[in-house]
């Protein structure tokens, strides 16, 4: 079979018009992975943070007290929650960190941690789809919830 003349820019004209595409897809994925990481991250940071909270630091007093001796401080417990931030999340990202019924004197059988923070995408398209929530253009926002009984 012949080859024709007119045909040789083919491959050329149709990489031009398949790899945007295609790579808006892969970094699309690429994408979604760091936002369920970041949120996977975000929820493991409050389950910990609520279970420090609720853990009762003097087995010893009655089970049905909540004294300044029974559980830990409030500083301990947001000391846990940052120890277990990923290294890809920035402090500067979290947002509405609230700390219910944590810390040292709370007369309450249960503790909640909760916490957003705001992710910026790396793809600009899917990015002004999704991510305009406000002042934070092409971010958008995970949230996250932990309630844990006392002990």
């Amino acid at each position: 079979m012949k080859k024709s003349k007119n045909r040789k820019g083919q491959a050329v004209v149709e990489l031009s018009l398949v790899l945007p595409i295609f790579l808006l897809v892969v970094i699309g994925i690429f994408d979604f992975g760091r936002a369920l990481h970041c949120w996977s991250s975000l929820n493991h940071q409050c389950v910990q943070a609520a279970r420090a909270a609720s853990k009762r630091s003097n087995q010893l007093i009655a089970r049905n007290l909540f004294l300044s001796t029974t559980h830990t401080s409030l500083a301990n417990v947001k000391k846990v929650f940052w120890e277990s931030r990923s290294p890809i999340m920035s402090e500067s990202d979290y947002d509405n960190i609230n700390w219910e019924n944590t810390g040292i004197g709370t007369n309450t059988d249960t503790v909640t941690v909760s916490a957003s923070f705001n992710l910026t995408l790396m793809t600009p398209f899917i990015a002004s789809m999704i991510g305009n929530n406000g002042s934070n253009n092409g971010a958008i926002k995970l949230y996250a919830s932990a309630t844990e009984k006392k002990e």
